[in-house]
């Protein structure tokens, strides 16, 4: 029987404001969509945090915010380390 169980990773698009983590992969792996999210400065071990979900998906790092479109929402994968 389980007694409990911990997320620590997830999609970024089901993460809600005030969750945080880092970027530990990304699902898809185009070349244009590595290089649009390399651009943004968004790299793998990069800290991310969710701080809005609509009517645009906001997040913040080190560098800033950014206003993220749903193609790339959907293929960053993030190992969770908490609320903010």
């Amino acid at each position: 029987m389980f007694s409990g169980f911990t997320i620590s990773g997830a999609s970024l698009q089901v993460l809600n404001v005030g969750d945080r983590g880092t970027i530990s992969r990304f699902t898809r792996t185009d070349p244009s969509t590595l290089s649009h999210l390399q651009s943004l400065g968004l790299d793998q071990g990069k800290a991310i945090a969710v701080t809005q979900r609509y009517p645009n998906f906001m997040v913040s790092t080190e560098d800033g915010h950014l206003t993220l479109p749903p193609s790339l929402v959907s293929v960053i994968y993030v190992r969770l380390t908490g609320p903010t």
